[in-house]
């Protein structure tokens, strides 16, 4: 999937984007989600019964699965929705790039706690200067998929306080 004709088109969604994803990246998601404590149980609820409908089997059945077994047939067998998919990507980041979070984060001074966003927060869309500086910080320090996955997440996600971040992104594809 080409990523950046699907954020140009305005249809980027995180179902689109967890589609796009290669199978270590979605594994690690999966991983993720049944086993860091930043996986909702809802979350987990969700994966289970979509993992049920996927091989046809009862919710119960899936349960029993060793997390492993169940992550695996996530990744691989699973379309989630976009609630799904943004669990998913949510807890890749958080559980397994929480130090890419916190300095996006600090950059912006969005108060946060090992890179989950105080629930009370709320934002207005970012300036694009902002937006280059927090980019500027995650360069120094995480490779560049890293980077962009993270920021086509942000932009999947809500698009109204991220959209900013479409341009940056274009520049970076054309660069």
């Amino acid at each position: 999937m080409d990523l950046l004709q699907e954020l140009e088109s305005d249809r980027l969604t995180p179902s689109r984007l967890w589609a796009g994803l290669d199978l270590a990246t979605r594994e690690l998601a999966a991983r993720a989600l049944y086993g860091h404590p930043s996986g909702e149980r809802s979350a987990r609820k969700q994966a289970n019964q979509a993992v049920a409908v996927a091989l046809r089997f009862r919710e119960v059945a899936v349960q029993k699965l060793a997390v492993e077994r169940r992550a695996d047939h996530l990744a691989r067998s699973v379309r989630p929705d976009d609630t799904l998919a943004s669990s998913l990507l949510i807890s890749l980041h958080l559980a397994e790039r929480p130090d890419l979070l916190g300095t996006f984060l600090d950059t912006l001074e969005i108060p946060h706690e090992a890179g989950a966003i105080d629930a009370e927060y709320e934002s207005d869309p970012f300036d694009s200067k902002s937006l280059e500086q927090a980019v500027s910080a995650l360069d120094a320090d995480f490779t560049r998929e890293h980077v962009d996955l993270y920021l086509y997440c942000l932009v999947a996600m809500d698009p109204d306080v991220w959209g900013g971040l479409t341009e940056i992104l274009q520049r970076r594809h054309d660069g």
